[in-house]
């Protein structure tokens, strides 16, 4: 082989101009990027009447409000079932705190009756006492009971 001659640029073989190397991947923005992860979907709406029944239901846990937090959570129920609505914990736990509430009624309607039934015993049994102590009648008369 012969070298070529600097001076004669036409003995030169022809040669083609140098190509950058193929990069391995696309050019920027060529695609659009990969989205992260999941899409973000909010979540429902939070049913009010939910939020309402769970608030009577921890207010009224011990006394007559509780039915209302009973109502208020059967009616949610109900409304979430239809709509999709989220809150399904919140009525729940109105409800169970309602029948709280009720039982909670019924005993403490249960303990007055018992009460006043034993009252009403130990007066009658006051009547049966045999006495013949001028002091006892003085305590009974002034205690208002005959």
């Amino acid at each position: 082989m012969s070298t070529p001659d600097p001076l004669n640029p036409e003995q030169q073989p022809h040669q083609p101009p140098p190509q950058p190397p193929a990069p391995p991947y696309a050019p920027y923005g060529a695609y659009p990027p990969p989205p992260y992860g999941y899409p973000y979907v909010p979540p429902p709406p939070i049913n009010g009447m939910s939020i309402a029944a769970l608030v009577l239901g921890i207010v009224g846990a011990c006394n007559p409000i509780g039915v209302l937090g009973l109502i208020f959570g059967m009616i949610a129920k109900r409304q979430i079932a239809e709509t999709g609505e989220g809150g399904s914990g919140f009525a729940t736990a109105g409800v169970v705190l309602g029948w709280i509430g009720v039982a909670s009624i019924v005993f403490w309607i249960l303990y007055f009756v018992f009460w006043v039934s034993m009252f009403g015993a130990m007066v009658n049994e006051l009547d049966d006492l045999p006495t013949d102590d001028s002091t006892w009648d003085y305590a009974i008369t002034l205690l208002g009971l005959f």
